[in-house]
């Protein structure tokens, strides 16, 4: 369900191999010395939120920020393409290695906490890329501190989930009980590939995914139930890009009907044949596009 993705195994020259490093750049880690490599920081809200710093210090930040159950990783195969950046990948609250209170999940939460992040790392103005959730949160900070925002990103992205009772989400989700068998069907809808992604990182982010804490799960799901953000969007006043798979079954036309509405001088781009997760198949793609648009 999470991953319906068809590569369109496109090449863009220079980025057809991972950027070489200089003496100002922080290596991407690799799948297994991702988790380790984590830093983190102390809010003053108590949060403590893990990160994965990495590319050029002297550059522009760029903060990333994740969909439901994910983590920083699920940037691992798209941080080698992003030139130039001064890249923050950030795990939210209650997912990876930050905290996970028993509350609270709603957007304001997650969009709070990236703002305490920002300021606790002293970065004044930020690019920003969210996927799925992280783009929801994303539209939040960027209407809630504009000051903070210079250009967004949005993956897979909505102004209004649909969710509750009768939605997939909803009825698979809701159902769930610990602990999660990172190998049973419902993990393997959720990050269900039709081509091939790297299968070492497949395989981490399942196990990842399932050790996330059953109240998370579920404080996400209502917290993404609620609220419609096309109210705000006159808010944002930053320049955005929409990036959108024409097979993503969770964010469908009907949704990017809406965020067009919401958006209607953003920058458009469609990945024809992928899926939700499409930056994960065609990661040289999507960086290019993140690249041209930054810059």
């Amino acid at each position: 369900m999470k991953n319906h993705l068809m590569s369109a195994g496109i090449s863009f020259g220079l980025l057809a191999s991972p950027v070489q490093l200089s003496a100002a750049q922080i290596a991407v880690p690799t799948q297994s010395e991702w988790s380790a490599a984590k830093k983190s920081v102390s809010l003053p809200n108590g949060i403590t939120i893990a990160y994965s710093e990495m590319g050029d210090t002297n550059g522009k930040p760029l903060l990333l920020i994740h969909g439901y159950t994910d983590n920083s990783r699920s940037w691992s195969l798209l941080t080698p393409y992003l030139v130039g950046h001064h890249i923050y990948a950030i795990d939210l609250r209650g997912h990876g290695k930050s905290s996970a209170p028993e509350c609270c999940y709603a957007y304001t939460d997650l969009a709070n906490d990236v703002y305490l992040f920002l300021n606790a790392m002293k970065i004044e103005k930020a690019d920003v890329v969210g996927h799925s959730l992280g783009s929801i949160t994303t539209q939040v900070l960027s209407a809630q501190h504009p000051n903070t925002v210079d250009n967004i990103v949005l993956i897979s992205s909505t102004v209004n989930t649909g969710g509750g009772p009768g939605t997939w989400l909803w009825d698979n989700i809701m159902p769930l009980t610990p602990p999660i068998d990172q190998n049973g069907k419902f993990m393997m809808d959720w990050y269900w590939n039709p081509n091939p992604v790297d299968g070492t990182f497949i395989k981490l982010e399942r196990e990842e995914s399932a050790k996330v804490p059953m109240h998370v799960w579920k404080g996400v799901l209502w917290g993404t139930s609620l609220g419609d953000l096309s109210k705000v969007s006159q808010l944002i006043k930053a320049p955005i890009m929409i990036l959108w798979g024409d097979q993503d079954q969770l964010f469908d036309a009907s949704h990017q009907k809406t965020l067009k509405v919401a958006y209607p001088t953003a920058r458009y781009e469609i990945f024809e044949g992928a899926g939700h997760n499409m930056f994960w198949e065609q990661p040289e793609k999507a960086a290019k596009l993140i690249n041209d648009f930054l810059r």
